[in-house]
């Protein structure tokens, strides 16, 4: 059978509150290659684990990163005030929305607002996985 590519496989999910980007979740892979090879991941990994450098080591802001063992990179800002954390994830954030308008059946970035999940809920099982 067939896997259908209508609906991207990679997700990004930006959690707003107060309209300050308080966490960052990365889940899935794109399949538009293989594991490793695969441009679309390479992408957003890149623009990711930047901004959470970006955020520490420029910006002076505390955050938390979780490499989920089932695949989920999880960047959580504890500062979401600090306005160079904001600039540095914003620009992040434009980056990946270019990646999913060039790469629509690969890629989809999510905004949602209010309080960030809880970790349980992040980690349901996907269906097809």
């Amino acid at each position: 059978m067939r896997r259908s590519r209508s609906k991207p496989q990679l997700t990004v999910t930006v959690q707003r509150r107060a309209g300050r980007i308080v966490e960052v979740l990365v889940g899935g892979h794109s399949r538009l290659a293989a594991a490793g090879e695969d441009i679309v991941c390479a992408g957003v990994s890149a623009l990711v684990q930047s901004a959470a450098y970006g955020v520490v080591r420029h910006a002076g802001a505390n955050a938390v990163v979780r490499d989920e063992p089932e695949g989920d990179y999880v960047l959580e800002i504890l500062e979401p005030d600090n306005a160079r954390a904001q600039a540095v994830l914003e620009t992040a954030v434009s980056g990946l929305r270019a990646i999913a308008r060039e790469y629509p059946k690969e890629l989809r970035v999510l905004s949602r607002t209010g309080v960030p999940r809880t970790r349980a809920e992040h980690h349901r099982p996907r269906k097809g996985v």
